[in-house]
């Protein structure tokens, strides 16, 4: 069934003839690649920028350059660091 095969490889066990990290080349479910699959901030940047590998959906971008979920910059949530004087 659907339901039991991984989210990341979708049941092949490899994603371009590498051992996927997720089900250890079984091809089975788990929960850690179902939490990235519906978390994962778009990889369409390692091939065309139309298509995310993750997901084989439209990209996630707004534009090219411009994606709309943008990684944390290490400040606890702020733009900048906080400057204690």
């Amino acid at each position: 069934m659907k339901e039991d095969v991984c989210d990341f490889c979708k049941g092949v066990g490899s994603i371009s003839s590498n051992s996927c990290v997720y089900c250890n080349g079984t091809g089975e479910w788990n929960q850690a690649a179902q939490a990235y699959v519906k978390n994962h901030i778009c990889q369409c940047i390692v091939l065309d920028r139309k298509f995310c590998p993750v997901c084989n959906k439209a990209c996630h971008h707004d534009t090219s350059l411009n994606p709309k979920q943008k990684m944390d910059p290490g400040y606890g949530g702020m733009s900048v660091p906080e400057i204690s004087a």
